[in-house]
């Protein structure tokens, strides 16, 4: 049996002149992932502001919305990857490996100096420093709950001892660009590589 390949890339895909390739490109990609996440957490808790919902329930929410996080990060980056192999086939571009490591880290920038505020004018007035933790929440949304519950087990601590936790999330991006920037160069589609060895594997069993 022939190995089955990922289809070629499309005309349109393929073509230089239709394609824009810069690391503000990439890490807007990165940006734009927290504000569509974001914005169906406000869609549930305002279908749900007149209902009492179980606290499982937005666990389940946040699982999902982490699932939809991750594939949109990884689907654009990886998408733009397909773009930049083309550039690099065509001479419009050279290939850097870490391109979407970097990006990823770039893409951090805000949350991290959305972290920092939020300790500084704790010092001072609690409704800065709540303004930025907002803020913080728009880029990272899945991790809401995660967050709620650390405060509630660490009993209301301080903004300093919050900190930490904060900046784990910051770790998810850099890591779904290396890896999405990778595969979408070489062309290799991880999702497309299951279906057919999931097809094979039924017709094997009939």
């Amino acid at each position: 049996m022939q190995d089955k390949q990922k289809p070629e890339f499309s005309p349109r895909t393929a073509d230089p002149n239709v394609m824009t390739s810069t690391d503000l490109s990439f890490v807007a990609k990165h940006w734009y992932v927290g504000v569509k996440t974001v914005a169906l957490y406000i869609i549930f808790a305002v279908l749900t502001n007149s209902v009492n919902v179980p606290y499982a329930i937005y666990w389940l929410l946040s699982a999902v919305i982490m699932a939809l996080w991750v594939y949109f990060d990884y689907q654009d980056i990886y998408k733009r990857a397909m773009r930049d192999a083309n550039l690099v086939k065509y001479g419009y571009l050279e290939y850097n490996e870490k391109r979407g490591l970097k990006t990823g880290l770039l893409a951090q920038i805000p949350g991290l100096v959305c972290v920092i505020l939020m300790c500084i004018l704790s010092l001072g007035s609690g409704i800065w420093s709540d303004l930025f933790r907002v803020l913080w929440l728009v880029f990272y949304s899945p991790f809401m709950v995660f967050i709620g519950a650390i405060q509630s087990a660490l009993g209301n601590p301080s903004v300093w001892q919050m900190a930490p936790f904060f900046l784990i999330p910051m770790v998810f991006q850099p890591v779904i660009g290396y890896f999405a920037y990778k595969n979408g160069y070489h062309n290799i589609g991880i999702f497309y590589k299951f279906i057919y060895k999931t097809r094979d594997k039924d017709k094997r069993l009939r």
